[in-house]
């Protein structure tokens, strides 16, 4: 063989041995059987070939493919190998996100019961998990308003500078008046225990005859309402009778047995006084117009009277 041959064969030998070293050094053992499953996402930002699959922080297959799919609104496909010993069921949940915080990319299985088990070749339930950089612009607005909290506390501590002696005089005035308070009590201790004594004493008294006056209130409250209804019954019995008086005054007016009742329901009555008035004032005007008729000495006779009024 020549040297051109063996320099080719061994550098061909070496980068295979590079080639399996280094995946085998990420954890990818190419002699183990896998079996490949697929999950679909909407974005795989920083997800290369051959990163790993893990289960519980354990490297248990690769990422083997990566394809777009352009007739189905540009979702990205991941084909997974993963270790033919691993049994997924169908509540699996195939994450993308970072697996160290220099935002290596990998595929986390979060692996549910396994009453269902899914069989080689089906799609896995996908997630994409919040990145850094999209917590960091989450919390902008708290890490804002905190900004703007920490600068109105310092406004407010630059406000206060210089009240520390202030608040420290506060004190001890409020200490030296606490003092004084303890003294006056000491030294009258005796008398406000008199004081304190009597005071119970009246509070007992007070009580006691207020316990004597509460039945007098019952009664009088009593007493007040009977003449209360006393009165109210009196006055409706008042005007009870005088309703039953006009009542009977009206029945008997309209049974035509009294003067009035005849008056209002017989007319000869009304016709005889009525006549009576007409008579009674032709004989007043006769005696206005001729007086002599009647206060002469012996008066005149029917035939002078009836001569005159001709």
């Amino acid at each position: 063989m020549s040297k051109e041959f063996k320099v080719g064969l061994i550098a061909l030998v070496t980068g295979v041995l590079l080639y399996y070293g280094f995946n085998f050094l990420k954890g990818i053992d190419f002699f183990s059987p896998t079996h490949k499953y697929y999950a679909v996402y909407d974005n795989v930002d920083g997800l290369n070939k051959s990163n790993p699959v893990i289960i519980n922080g354990l490297t248990v297959g690769r990422v083997s493919r990566i394809r777009l799919l352009q007739n189905q609104g540009n979702l990205i496909l991941v084909e997974l190998d993963i270790d033919e010993t691993i049994t997924l069921g169908d509540s699996t949940v195939a994450s993308l996100m970072n697996t160290d915080f220099l935002g290596s990319k990998g595929i986390v299985l979060t692996v549910g019961p396994l009453n269902n088990p899914i069989q080689p070749g089906d799609t896995l339930t996908s997630y994409v998990d919040k990145g850094l950089n999209e917590i960091l612009a989450s919390a902008e607005p708290v890490a804002s308003n905190l900004n703007t909290t920490i600068t109105r506390v310092n406004e407010i501590l630059i406000g206060l500078k210089g009240s520390g002696e202030k608040i420290n005089a506060t004190i001890e005035e409020v200490r030296k008046t606490t003092v004084s308070v303890n003294e006056i009590i000491s030294e009258n201790q005796a008398e406000l225990a008199v004081i304190m004594t009597r005071t119970a004493i009246l509070i007992q008294t007070l009580n006691s005859k207020l316990d004597k006056i509460d039945p007098i209130l019952v009664k009088t409250g009593g007493v007040l309402d009977s003449l209360s209804n006393l009165e109210i019954n009196q006055t409706l019995a008042s005007i009870r009778g005088a309703v039953d008086n006009l009542n009977v005054t009206i029945n008997e007016i309209k049974s035509e047995e009294g003067t009035l009742g005849k008056l209002i329901s017989d007319d000869s009555l009304y016709n005889n006084i009525n006549q009576t008035m007409t008579d009674l004032d032709k004989l007043i005007l006769h005696m206005d117009q001729y007086p002599k008729h009647f206060f002469s000495p012996l008066g005149k006779s029917h035939k002078k009277v009836m001569e005159d009024m001709k």
